[in-house]
């Protein structure tokens, strides 16, 4: 079943490396990454404990920001965070998106300008070791055909905001591209030290995510 957010009244954190307030919105998050020094902490039954090192994300000029509002595909929403993956040939983020009228979080994938946007799936069945999965070869899964496109061994970088995962800056996150067989739907898996994550997709065109401008307060 898929992991729901829910808005709820919690009490007032602290980062535990510089002692800022840290308020969390939703019932299921795990982690947050602190506004103001940047560390990640994960959330445990006695509070938030720091995880590895302070990482601060280089801004490219995307027009996505952690808490922005705005609409894709007229659907209101809100960005609560995102994550960094970087690989061998460069890097993408995944912005973690709360739809007004959906209880499930989305991850909007960006990449060089391309978007998509990924609802994570119960997996009911694995798809062959990384080490076999083969480029090119369409392998049966979860009552689908999975054609592998692209793979790659990869690491988080860091994150933003407040996320429904745990992970940690510098962690492993190998990844498995692909689109299903039959349909114009994107693919994706990716395996990380809590386990492997299954996603499906569709291509977001640009013109169709409405992002307000972000408020300075000049």
């Amino acid at each position: 079943m898929a992991q729901k957010f829910q808005t709820m009244s919690m009490p007032e954190l602290h980062c535990p490396s510089c002692g800022a307030p840290l308020k969390l919105a939703y019932r299921f998050s795990q982690m947050v990454v602190c506004g103001f020094c940047d560390q990640t902490s994960h959330l445990e039954n006695n509070g938030l404990v720091a995880k590895g090192e302070k990482q601060k994300l280089s801004d490219y000029g995307s027009k996505l920001y952690t808490g922005a509002d705005g609409k894709i595909l007229n659907r209101s929403m809100r960005v609560l965070g995102r994550l960094r993956y970087e690989y061998p040939d460069g890097f993408w983020d995944e912005w973690c998106i709360k739809f007004d009228d959906d209880d499930n979080f989305f991850w909007l994938q960006e990449d060089e300008g391309d978007y998509a946007l990924f609802a994570e799936e119960q997996v009911s069945e694995n798809l062959p070791a990384f080490e076999k999965a083969q480029v090119g070869v369409s392998y049966p899964f979860n009552g689908i055909n999975f054609f592998v496109s692209e793979k790659n061994r990869g690491w988080i970088a860091g994150g933003e905001g407040e996320l429904p995962h745990r992970v940690t800056p510098g962690e492993k996150a190998d990844f498995i591209d692909g689109f299903i067989v039959g349909q114009q739907r994107q693919a994706a898996f990716e395996l990380l030290s809590s386990g492997t994550q299954y996603f499906t997709g569709d291509v977001i065109q640009p013109e169709n995510i409405d992002i307000k401008s972000k408020d300075y307060g000049f």
